[in-house]
């Protein structure tokens, strides 16, 4: 901030030392909210120093170099302890690029008068180690990919919607995410498939069973490679 020297009253500038702990009031420099009215300014053996202050701009300060600890209820059994009321604006609480924000109690309870939003740039983990419970007349989700993505609004449920698509194996694995299984499903009908094909090949001693069971392993792993790419199938 620029600061024009003609305004600053530095004759009315008090400081006032007591060991390692200064006062200081009447500071005419300027900061990002106006300048000083006073300051307590503490120094330790080891270097680090505390501050606490207010500026003109009526913002208040705490700063110190290491942890700040708050503690209250010390005589107390129950009930609050400490309280951080925002009178008419936000509360905000902030974490630098090096530090999370954690919150721990025997119940976490968040209540809002109206919405509740939760963004992460990555991923978002909700872990219940009894249950979780969603307690909602509506429940919605948009994704495209994963066991609750609906089948019949993803991209693939969408494509193939009203077909008959692999038959109802198939279908249950879209919808379950276990196309693993048609392997096996398809290995339990050579029998079938060998006495059908009877009228076919009219030597059947010939037929070749580990070849037809190698290319329907083949062809469903490359079903389920095929679906991988597309929204909706996992």
């Amino acid at each position: 901030m620029a600061e024009n020297s003609d305004l600053q009253n530095w004759q009315g500038r008090q400081v006032e030392s007591f060991g390692r702990l200064r006062i200081e009031t009447g500071n005419p420099e300027l900061g990002n909210d106006g300048a000083t009215v006073y300051a307590l300014i503490a120094e330790g053996t080891s270097g680090n120093t505390s501050h606490v202050s207010m500026t003109e701009g009526g913002q208040y300060n705490i700063l110190n170099d290491d942890c700040i600890t708050i503690t209250g209820g010390v005589e107390k059994t129950g009930g609050k302890c400490i309280n951080l009321i925002g009178l008419n604006g936000d509360v905000t609480i902030t974490a630098m690029e090096n530090g999370d924000i954690r919150i721990k109690g025997k119940n976490v309870v968040i209540d809002a008068d109206d919405n509740i939003n939760i963004h992460s740039k990555k991923n978002v983990t909700i872990k219940g180690d009894s249950s979780i419970f969603f307690d909602t007349p509506n429940l919605a989700t948009n994704a495209l990919t994963g066991n609750l993505a609906p089948r019949d609004v993803s991209f693939g449920g969408l494509v193939f919607r009203g077909t008959k698509v692999g038959g109802p194996a198939i279908s249950d694995a879209f919808t379950g995410g276990a196309l693993e299984s048609l392997a096996e499903k398809a290995k339990a009908e050579i029998p079938s498939i060998k006495d059908k094909m009877k009228d076919i090949t009219g030597n059947i001693e010939n037929f070749d069973t580990g070849a037809l069971q190698s290319g329907l392993q083949e062809a469903t792993g490359g079903l389920q490679d095929a679906l991988s790419n597309f929204g909706g199938f996992s």
